[in-house]
């Protein structure tokens, strides 16, 4: 167990980092303890998982507009939090889904949420909160309570995206692909989300994934989000949360009914980033404009029904069907571990490597240097910016077969588009084969060492 001393002279290990980790939110809380708790946080992996989770919550129902909470205000949400602790102690532990430390910091994060939201709203507009608003709002509060009964699950889904291509990948000329979630509220959660050309694994500690058309294994945290859009249907009380802020959006519509003992939610939502170049538009659902059908049940509050339509002007395709969702479901265990073939490499994305070569330049110059360097097979020069190639420090076969002594013809201006956290340069190269390839090569530097890394672009189809 790692520890350190913080303010007081008192050691720090991890049931009171966890404990204190709330104060990393709070403005007025002492620097010293804030520093403290930082440091333990950076050398404890544990404790590092439920920052990360943290961090998530905070940063999904953060608002844009942020005035400063009263005095009074944060008076009577340390009190509400007080009152929090004695209730969350006497209540039966098979009950409790989420950690005690996990929600005082989720309840600080929607107490303050509320306020920075509702106060300037009560100033300039005091009839936003509608009927249809106040209703959702109870249908939340109530499917959030009935998630956290939920033990386990197992999702069926259809999505309009390519079999072997990432899981967030949608697109309205795609076929429907067949996917399942299988999921267990256990501590920690443990899940499975897989189509006929990926799997992804996550034990509770580590997710693997499994690439099968290029028999390519990785690995990475918990935290990690490699399952990208699908990540909040793992975990239900999130969607809610999420939904509920949704609607505050520009451009955003909620609507909802009852009927029959079922409630129809349905949310209309903007494509969100950049768009100066539309090149990532209608990719995913979060980069569309898109239509959120949701059914519950209106006894359980539980979902039941989901659907969700690509909306390009006045036509719409159906890109996500929920098929079937059971709860309580009996899991094989063994689905939770992925079966890595004894002697395969499995990449880990949590390695970043220095690549001196592929920092501190522009991504046309590192897309260059990429090319130039596989033209002369130069192979140690570009493995570093081609990790996802790597097989024990050495660049696949294939990869090495198709693109080694390739020709550059020409490289474009980099631009950005939608929610993509790096650059996109326009590329044409000739193969060896004499085959002309024209693309857009997706490269990132925000890792810690600011290596610049090819994330697509790059096909081995």
């Amino acid at each position: 167990m790692d520890i350190e001393k913080h303010q007081g002279g008192k050691i720090m290990d991890c049931e009171k980092c966890k404990q204190e980790m709330v104060n990393l939110f709070d403005t007025n809380v002492d620097s010293m303890l804030q520093e403290s708790i930082l440091k333990h946080i950076n050398q404890c992996s544990d404790c590092q998982k439920e920052y990360h989770n943290a961090l998530e919550i905070i940063s999904m129902l953060k608002p844009k507009l942020q005035p400063n909470a009263p005095f009074l205000l944060k008076q009577n949400i340390m009190n509400q939090l007080k009152m929090e602790d004695t209730e969350m102690k006497t209540q039966d532990p098979k009950v409790k889904k989420i950690s005690p430390r996990f929600k005082k910091i989720l309840m600080v994060a929607a107490i303050v949420t509320m306020a920075m939201v509702i106060i300037p709203i009560v100033n300039n507009n005091p009839n936003v909160f509608n009927g249809t608003a106040r209703a959702a709002n109870s249908l939340f509060e109530n499917s959030i309570r009935a998630t956290q009964l939920v033990k386990s699950m197992i999702v069926k889904l259809k999505v309009r995206t390519l079999a072997n291509d990432n899981f967030s990948l949608i697109g309205a000329n795609y076929e429907m692909v067949n996917h399942t979630i299988y999921k267990s509220f256990s501590n920690p959660d443990k899940w499975r989300v897989e189509k006929p050309g990926r799997v992804i694994v996550c034990d509770g500690e580590n997710q693997f994934m499994h690439i099968v058309n290029v028999q390519e294994f990785y690995k990475a945290p918990s935290y990690h989000n490699m399952i990208e859009d699908f990540k909040g249907l793992l975990e239900p009380e999130k969607i809610l949360i999420k939904e509920q802020y949704n609607f505050k959006k520009d451009g955003s519509t909620l609507s909802m009914k009852v009927t029959d003992g079922l409630v129809y939610l349905t949310v209309t939502d903007k494509a969100q980033g950049d768009f100066t170049n539309d090149y990532m538009l209608n990719t995913s659902i979060g980069e569309s404009d898109n239509r959120r059908e949701y059914v519950f049940d209106n006894d359980t509050k539980l979902l039941k029904e989901l659907k969700i339509y690509l909306v390009e002007g006045k036509k719409e395709t159906l890109i996500v069907s929920l098929e079937s969702i059971e709860y309580n479901a009996s899991i094989d265990p063994s689905l939770f571990v992925l079966d890595i073939p004894k002697g395969q490499e499995c990449i880990d994305l949590a390695v970043v490597p220095k690549g001196e070569v592929f920092t501190n330049i522009t991504s046309k110059k590192a897309a260059e240097i990429l090319f130039n360097g596989l033209s002369k097979k130069d192979w140690s020069l570009v493995a570093p910016v081609l990790i996802h190639y790597e097989s024990d420090g050495e660049l696949s076969g294939d990869m090495k077969e198709k693109f080694g002594g390739l020709t550059l013809l020409q490289l474009g201006e980099p631009f950005k588009s939608g929610q993509y956290a790096g650059e996109f340069v326009p590329y044409e190269i000739r193969l060896k084969s004499g085959k002309i390839v024209r693309h857009n090569l997706a490269l990132r530097n925000d890792n810690p060492n600011g290596v610049w890394l090819i994330d697509g672009g790059f096909s081995m189809d």
